[in-house]
């Protein structure tokens, strides 16, 4: 290997295309029950107050069902007794009664009080999640069996009553269930052992049960996220406002309808063969329950009838049997529920550790006075796709320059700046700057020489001065006005209450200001302005949606901003492109004309064709504009000589 390749970058959108290196990154290993609970376990172990307030549960919920069955053999006791009166049964009755109610409030408060604890835990597992997902490579996006793959790692973070927090409240709960089962099987016990092993075998079986099942789907769950993520998907599109006038006019509504009909038809299919598997299984945990009730009634009755034991004892323990029933049916599905929800988040704490980063690379760009920049025979195909977008592209950007990119729609301009900007890596070839090939720089030191203004530009629910700094922490808020007047949206933001600080949309707040299209390119502008050590400046059809007078306004304050900045403009506004040093032509993947547009012209190929065609299409549009305003002022004059004709007495006008 190379030492080039050795420095290199790790390219995870093209090693992950392989199912085989996909599932070692993903499943590094497999994670047994036993190490997930320690691994839990630990950060709730290390809160003295949570580990009292569990063991406060455990016996104050655990000794519910033992008074519940102590109560019914002194009530029998004292109806059976000669001497019991009703002031007795109601002393008992109420001493119970009262008991109960301490034990149930102080059970519900060290349960309630506690949520608030999980809660944070699991956020900070969702927060480390989600920072690993904003950051790992961007290519993966294109990968639909990667995505399909990791689609579950959010499940177990998503609710306070399933996955991760969902278990820690369930084991919490399964203290004093295991109390109540570890002394009511102890009373059994006192009759028959029996009773005690057959609880046991139930527990047993109904946890393989539940088990068996839980592993059932999760082996399934793959197919599971592609449907469920396609059907996210359409959900999503089908309820966003921005489409709402396309479904409206077009009636595309009956498309949306074709395509959940036939997802949701697969869907139920699926989950049909989840019902069947249940349906199989739960008979035979069914039947083991009802066998305990059986068997403990029988030896319990032999029992009584033997004379062995009394008819309060019968009905204590006859209590107690039903009671542990329940208790070890509350237990096995505890255990089951625990399991099931551990293999969903062992897809999370395979997430959080697979390293799905651009990361690596040793190289150091030597910046100087400026950066030069050469694409040498670069090639390009996004991951999993057949057709190239780029094949052998040479162009090369001297220190300083300003260089426009034009090209058909699909020509792969905004492919281009995805990997002149370090986002994506070229499948074969080198982009050098200053010589050194980028993809060995790693992309915390790549990042900040761009400023970058995106084809599409979408402002985040953040306020003005944190969307324009890009940060909430030392923001130059001087600056940040400055670089807004620059763009030419410093009028909008100067009317908003809050100024800078004024947040936008109203996703997190009703406060919330929206931008219109245009307003939201200016916002995209001024946040490349803003950073004042960029080296180079991309703008991705910056002025799209910018009318010519605001477009005209920031093509004059870019040139003064641009200076010693390398520049790299994509339009397809031709006309606009003329304040650029150089132009070049992107065509079937390759540059195929580069110069000065007079020289370009001059050369009479597809430049000066896509020109001559928008401007024809301009002067035709300024012909006939001017056309329908002389045609407007005639029938205004004609309009005003009639009224005052009409307004005139007869033949004055004449005179």
């Amino acid at each position: 290997m190379s030492e080039v390749e050795q420095q290199q970058r790790v390219n995870p959108a093209f090693d992950l295309l392989d199912e085989d290196k996909r599932r070692a990154v993903l499943r590094p290993r497999q994670y047994t029950l036993p190490y997930m609970l320690r691994f839990i376990s630990s950060p709730v172990l290390k809160s003295r107050r949570i580990v009292l307030a569990g063991l406060g549960y455990a016996v104050s919920s655990g000794l519910l069902p033992v008074l519940a069955s102590f109560i019914v053999y002194y009530l029998t006791m004292i109806l059976q007794s000669p001497a019991g009166d009703l002031e007795t049964l109601l002393l008992y009755a109420g001493g119970y009664a009262v008991l109960f109610i301490i034990l149930s409030v102080l059970a519900t408060n060290l349960l309630n009080r506690n949520y608030n604890f999980f809660m944070e835990l699991r956020i900070g597992y969702m927060n480390q999640a989600l920072r690993r997902y904003m950051l790992m490579d961007l290519g993966l996006f294109e990968n639909s069996a990667f995505l399909d793959e990791i689609g579950k790692w959010s499940w177990a973070l998503s609710s306070n009553n399933a996955g991760l927090e969902g278990t820690w409240h369930k084991l919490f709960e399964l203290g004093g269930t295991a109390v109540s089962v570890l002394l009511l099987g102890l009373l059994l016990s006192w009759q028959s052992p029996v009773i005690m092993l057959a609880g046991i075998a139930f527990v047993i079986v109904y946890y393989f049960i539940q088990a068996n099942i839980a592993r059932y789907k999760y082996e399934r769950r793959e197919e599971q996220v592609r449907l469920a993520r396609r059907l996210g998907r359409l959900s999503d599109l089908a309820a966003d406002f921005r489409y709402g006038k396309d479904m409206r006019l077009f009636r595309i509504y009956g498309l949306f309808r074709s395509a959940f009909d036939s997802l949701t038809v697969s869907f139920e299919k699926f989950l049909r063969l989840f019902h069947a598997r249940e349906f199989q299984l739960s008979f035979a945990g069914s039947l083991s329950l009802l066998l305990i009730d059986v068997v403990s009634f029988f030896i319990l009755s032999s029992n009584l009838v033997a004379g062995a034991i009394t008819l309060p004892q019968f009905l204590m323990l006859i209590t107690a049997v039903t009671l542990f029933g329940q208790q070890m049916l509350v237990l096995a599905e505890g255990f089951a529920y625990v399991k099931r929800d551990m293999l969903y988040f062992a897809d999370t704490m395979s997430f959080l550790q697979a390293d799905l980063r651009t990361s690596g690379g040793s190289g150091q760009i030597n910046i100087g006075d400026g950066i030069e920049i050469e694409f040498e025979q670069v090639s390009f195909s996004y991951p999993g796709a057949d057709q190239q977008v780029l094949t052998d592209l040479n162009l090369k950007i001297g220190k300083g320059e300003k260089v426009a990119l034009v090209g058909v729609n699909g020509a792969g301009k905004t492919t281009l700046v995805k990997l002149l900007t370090g986002l994506y890596q070229p499948t074969q070839g080198r982009i050098l700057f200053n010589g050194t090939d980028i993809s060995t720089v790693p992309q915390q030191e790549l990042f900040p020489l761009f400023s970058v203004v995106f084809q599409e530009c979408e402002p985040l629910a953040l306020t003005v001065a944190e969307i324009v700094a890009g940060t909430d922490e030392g923001i130059d808020r001087e600056r940040v006005v400055a670089a807004l007047k620059a763009a030419g949206l410093w009028d909008k933001v100067s009317t908003f209450p809050q100024g800078i600080d004024q947040p936008l949309l109203k996703y997190v707040t009703d406060e919330g200001k929206i931008l219109s299209g245009g307003e939201n390119q200016k916002l995209a502008i001024a946040r490349a302005l803003y950073r004042k050590d960029s080296r180079v400046m991309v703008l991705d059809e910056p002025t799209a949606s910018l009318d010519a007078l605001a477009e005209t306004k920031i093509y004059q304050d870019l040139e003064r901003i641009l200076a010693g900045r390398t520049a790299f403009f994509i339009s397809h506004r031709l006309a606009s492109t003329r304040f650029c040093d150089r132009i070049a032509l992107l065509d079937g993947g390759r540059i195929k004309e580069q110069g000065t547009h007079e020289e370009l012209m001059a050369l009479g190929g597809l430049y000066r064709e896509m020109f001559t065609a928008q401007s024809k299409y301009y002067r035709e549009r300024e012909q006939n504009s001017k056309q329908r305003s002389e045609q407007n002022s005639e029938r205004r004059a004609e309009r005003n000589g009639k009224r005052l004709a009409e307004q005139l007495p007869n033949g004055e006008l004449g005179r």
